[in-house]
């Protein structure tokens, strides 16, 4: 944080930290939240967050979501430190930490990806007026990440701002004030679900990261053999070629 952005309104104050920070995953959506509105970016827009949207019969959630009338705009949050590798086709990024640590985390391309098909399928828009940015933390050093495409924007938190306006005031408009209106109105309710859907959700992401189900075609899990020993690898291959560690 910087006292000259505080001062801005581009992040939060103190209190607005302190109040968010034993959740550092819940920081970063609220950080992200708060430097899209207090009036940092021109033109018509609405921000939403924490929607919930249906995806292959069950759910995707995405963190923050910016309706612009220049476009749609999903923002993924991750709040590591330390050193950030991955690559467009990787199923996962790895952080490396002081010490030799490293922890590895799903792609957030491939994770901003489902999040875009499934907003397109919701809004009956084009996929291509929806762009995904993802957020990494002032705390971390991207070291070897994807160069920033037509649709996906890595970027850590600091220069967020910087970036997205530039990327806006390189576009058109799209859609009319009524239009932005409309599709805010549409996803509000998405906004609101109960605590029994938010449990399932997270059932579903265990699911995913650990259970038998395919997370990227929905096919079923089997055990395979392979050079550097057992992993699970999707009944579909080759046509979705994803693949998981044995634990």
């Amino acid at each position: 944080m910087g006292l000259l952005k505080m001062l801005m309104g581009e992040e939060p104050g103190i209190i607005g930290t302190l109040l968010h920070y034993e959740n550092k995953g819940q920081f970063g959506e609220y950080a992200t939240e708060y430097a899209l509105t207090h009036d940092n970016i021109s033109g018509y827009i609405k921000v939403l967050h924490n929607i919930y949207l249906p995806n292959k019969g069950k759910t995707t959630e995405i963190d923050v979501l910016m309706i612009h009338e220049k476009g749609v705009f999903v923002f993924e949050s991750k709040n590591y430190s330390g050193w950030i590798f991955g690559s467009a086709d990787q199923q996962k990024w790895t952080q490396s930490l002081r010490g030799g640590e490293k922890n590895q985390f799903y792609n957030p391309m491939k994770q901003n990806e489902i999040h875009r098909k499934a907003l397109a399928d919701f809004l009956g828009i084009p996929i291509e007026t929806i762009s995904s940015y993802i957020i990494f933390s002032n705390r971390c050093d991207l070291k070897k990440v994807p160069d920033d495409t037509p649709v996906c924007k890595i970027v850590r938190r600091e220069r967020l701002l910087r970036k997205l306006r530039s990327d806006l005031d390189a576009r058109a408009i799209l859609f009319t004030q009524n239009e932005v209106d409309a599709m805010c109105t549409n996803l509000q309710p998405q906004t609101n679900v109960t605590a029994e859907q938010k449990e399932r959700h997270i059932e579903e992401i265990k699911e995913r990261t650990e259970g038998t189900v395919c997370p990227f075609c929905g096919g079923q899990l089997v055990l395979r053999d392979g050079k550097y020993g057992s992993f699970y690898g999707c009944s579909n291959y080759p046509k979705c070629r994803f693949t998981r560690q044995t634990k």
